[in-house]
């Protein structure tokens, strides 16, 4: 974690900063404090699981927040990830423990129930987590769910890569050719990630005001990361999903990729509700922000 500046310290104390409707906390999870969390909000818990691997819950920012005057809201960034440390332990870098990693959120925070909410690769953790600990859940909530097996990144990386057209092309060559590209400067990182991500979206004039935080150590970072795929080259997730049993929303953009493998996650989790938004891609809570409030607002009213 990033301790060279007044906020790193804040962080590193845990310290408290309070508005007139909620409490804010920073810090770290774990007997080395190795996962970063941020938590604002009030009312009934909502653990956040961000996508990658490789990004962190910056991107989730402010949007999310949002919820935070009638739910309390936990974000916190992957090992290896954002802000949180780089394990010096390859054997961490398994996909069991990146699940294992959302019940220490969960113990830290002493909860005995909780929504889990889980967003593109994110959501693949949060289902996975669920089918594992279906206990602590209140409510699982999967938006643009993505990787639910390997078959599904290829067809996804595959679609994605249609979308591209010759200036999208040529940008991408310019970027990936670049020096600070090759030297890991994180600056280019974050303009490749934008490129690919905007054409995921309905609203490609949004992509700048999503908040891709790249630590400066990210090449580092990422080949770290890179011991996790070999959890990743052979897997399929949707045997299991018949055996989630919380209420379970989905939600995701209409021009979004991925859309025909969340119609599939939605016929295999029972009972699942699917809400799939207009004009939307693969940033809901960006792009289409009033309804998808109103999605995750209206499946929860229904549970009290």
């Amino acid at each position: 974690m990033r301790q060279a500046c007044i906020l790193g310290l804040l962080i590193a104390f845990g310290l408290l900063s309070c508005a007139s409707h909620r409490m804010t906390t920073y810090g770290g999870i774990g007997p080395e404090r190795s996962l970063y969390y941020y938590q604002t909000g009030q009312g009934e818990p909502i653990i956040l699981v961000h996508g990658g691997p490789g990004l962190n819950h910056y991107y989730f920012l402010p949007y999310m927040d949002r919820m935070a005057s009638r739910n309390h809201m936990i974000y916190y960034d992957q090992k290896a990830c954002g802000e949180s440390e780089i394990p010096t332990d390859t054997a961490a870098m398994s996909l069991a423990s990146f699940v294992d990693d959302i019940d220490q959120v969960r113990k830290k925070f002493g909860l005995k129930k909780f929504h889990l909410l889980g967003h593109s690769w994110g959501a693949m953790l949060a289902a996975k987590y669920a089918i594992q600990y279906p206990q602590y859940l209140s409510s699982l909530i999967l938006v643009s769910p993505a990787g639910f097996s390997s078959a599904d990144v290829s067809e996804a990386s595959k679609a994605l890569n249609r979308k591209f057209d010759y200036t999208d092309q040529f940008q991408r060559t310019q970027i990936i050719e670049s020096q600070d590209f090759k030297n890991g400067a994180p600056s280019a990182m974050a303009d490749l990630m934008r490129l690919s991500f905007r054409q995921n979206m309905a609203k490609k004039d949004l992509i700048d005001s999503l908040n891709i935080f790249i630590p400066e150590d990210y090449a580092k970072r990422n080949a770290q990361l890179k011991y996790l795929f070999h959890d990743l080259r052979d897997y399929d997730l949707y045997p299991s999903l018949s055996t989630i049993k919380a209420p379970t929303l989905i939600i995701a953009g209409e021009v979004e990729v991925g859309l025909p493998a969340t119609n599939k996650i939605n016929q295999k989790i029972p009972g699942s509700i699917l809400k799939v938004i207009k004009e939307c891609g693969h940033f809901p809570f960006a792009e289409q922000p009033a309804a998808f409030d109103a999605a995750i607002y209206n499946f929860l009213l229904q549970l009290k």
